[in-house]
């Protein structure tokens, strides 16, 4: 299987997060077959094309949108 460009991942960690919200990093990683680290470091990625996600306490993602 061919690797998944980045635009395609970051979209794929926004998706899965908006349809999980609330569930944490290594939740959202085992969905995509991803490491956990690889959906921490992709989320001021997120944030650079404008989709936001927010991270709790208990280190749950929850996605928002810009109210701008």
């Amino acid at each position: 299987m061919a690797r998944k460009t980045d635009d395609e991942k970051l979209e794929s960690i926004y998706n899965s997060v908006q349809e999980n919200p609330g569930k944490k990093a290594g939740f959202i990683a085992r969905l995509l077959g991803l490491n956990r680290s690889e959906v921490t470091r992709s989320l001021p990625a997120l944030e650079d094309k404008k989709l936001y996600i927010a991270e709790d306490d208990k280190g749950g993602l929850w996605p928002f949108q810009d109210s701008q």
